[in-house]
């Protein structure tokens, strides 16, 4: 590979699954198979190929959601062939891309990263921090309805105004995911969703009307879930991250979530507690 203006990118395809697996578990990350097959079905997916395998080396998306933002993530080059411009190059194709959407481009960057995009014109508009546990036992005072996957007809209308976009076919596709957890208050107006990865069980999307529901729903998650657990929890949302220290849950890292171009709101950020992770918004 002489040079990054000889390096094509192409879109990614489901056979490209097993490198973009190693990809991503090569950096450490927690996708597994249904995570980048739902990407690459509904986003702009592009890689780039090397040898004389077509090995995949580097990855780069865009998940739309809706016609009005849609995010950027899975930004991976393999340790072979960093320092080449993959990366920048995977960004700009992925900028360009969502620029000839008239989409406004969103990402959740690590600190080292937000000084990387900040540059291109990305500014943060809120952070979040990986909380983790290694497994906990908890035992719920109250039950929460646990939620089917015709319960899409009210979570994604909720979800579109506490998150500020259109991903009803990501908390479709998370609902019927054959391990998942996910449950709903009784008033229809929170839940909490959670999928199966590569390193842990990652809860979120966590929506509800004040801290004191969104810390029962999440409790009644942790009574259902085995081993260890990951959450994106918001800073902004104090109590919540309290009682996540209370319950032992440790500071893993940090990320920014940042916004290129103008943007009037992002959702109701009070009642928004966890994301649902860096690729999924």
């Amino acid at each position: 590979m002489a040079n990054t203006e000889a390096i094509g990118s192409r879109l990614l395809q489901p056979w490209h699954l097993p490198g973009a697996l190693a990809l991503s578990a090569e950096a450490g990350w927690n996708q597994i198979a249904p995570d980048w097959l739902l990407m690459i079905e509904h986003g702009h997916a592009i890689g780039i190929e090397a040898g004389d395998d077509g090995a995949l080396v580097a990855s780069g998306l865009a998940l739309p959601f809706g016609e009005r933002l849609a995010w950027i993530s899975m930004v991976l080059v393999t340790a072979s062939h960093r320092r080449r411009g993959l990366a920048s190059k995977l960004v700009s194709d992925c900028l360009a891309w969502l620029e000839q959407r008239g989409s406004v481009a969103v990402l959740d960057a690590t600190a080292a990263g937000a000084e990387v995009y900040r540059p291109l014109g990305f500014e943060t508009v809120r952070r979040i921090t990986r909380w983790q546990h290694t497994g906990i036992a908890m035992s719920a005072a109250a039950q929460q309805p646990a939620l089917q996957p015709q319960d899409i007809d009210w979570l994604a209308p909720l979800d579109r105004v506490v998150f500020g976009a259109e991903r009803a076919f990501v908390l479709a596709d998370l609902l019927r995911r054959p391990k998942a957890v996910a449950l709903g208050l009784p008033s229809r107006d929170g839940f909490a969703l959670s999928r199966e990865g590569r390193v842990a069980t990652q809860i979120g999307p966590v929506a509800a009307p004040q801290p004191e529901a969104a810390i029962a729903l999440f409790d009644a998650m942790l009574a259902r879930i085995h081993g260890p657990v990951f959450i994106d929890a918001y800073d902004d949302q104090a109590t919540f991250a309290t009682h996540l220290e209370k319950l032992g849950f440790r500071r893993q890292r940090g990320f920014e979530r940042m916004v290129r171009g103008r943007i009037e709101s992002f959702g109701d950020m009070a009642r928004s507690f966890a994301a649902a992770g860096p690729e999924l918004g």
